[in-house]
């Protein structure tokens, strides 16, 4: 009982009506807006345009070599994928039974154009490599291939297994 009656001073206080606590609708929007403009320069300091562009070309390079070997066993014909340091290309032989690879895939989407890709992005290199699928989709000399996207602070690879032409990315 004493206890209380030592407290009882703090424990009254005085709860007005009309007191009203908070932020109005205009600080509000105000501090959102300053958020967003200062998120957008963040944003694009905090994140390297280059690495998304890099992991864009090497699923499209994966994706070519994959396309690769699935036209070989469709079209009974083999398919050569000559990759170079900075691109890719598709090729056939002017027949099924030529070794010359001179004639070039053309692209699905757009049968006008070939199926080429040159636009590395700045700073990564692939590995050099020729992969030649044959009719039933593997690789004449049964090694495995290994090529790599590098460059800056990341690298991506995939392996086309010689003996079965998986692609595994």
């Amino acid at each position: 009982m004493i206890y209380l009656q030592l407290f009882e001073p703090f424990l009254m206080f005085k709860c007005e009506k009309n007191h009203h606590s908070g932020f109005t609708m205009i600080e509000l929007v105000v501090v959102v807006m300053l958020l967003g403009i200062l998120s957008v320069f963040a944003m694009g300091r905090l994140f390297d345009q280059n690495q998304f562009a890099a992991k864009g070309f090497f699923d499209d390079t994966v994706n070519a070599v994959r396309f690769a070997q699935k036209l070989a066993v469709s079209s009974g014909c083999a398919v050569q994928v000559q990759i170079t340091s900075n691109s890719y290309q598709l090729f056939q032989g002017t027949t099924c039974t030529s070794g010359v690879f001179t004639r070039a895939v053309a692209k699905p989407a757009n049968r006008a154009n070939p199926y080429l890709n040159n636009n590395m992005p700045t700073g990564f290199s692939l590995t050099p490599a020729t992969i030649e699928f044959h009719a039933r989709g593997v690789i004449d000399t049964g090694v495995n291939v290994i090529v790599t996207l590098s460059g800056g602070s990341s690298s991506f690879s995939f392996t086309v297994f010689g003996k079965t032409g998986l692609v595994d990315a």
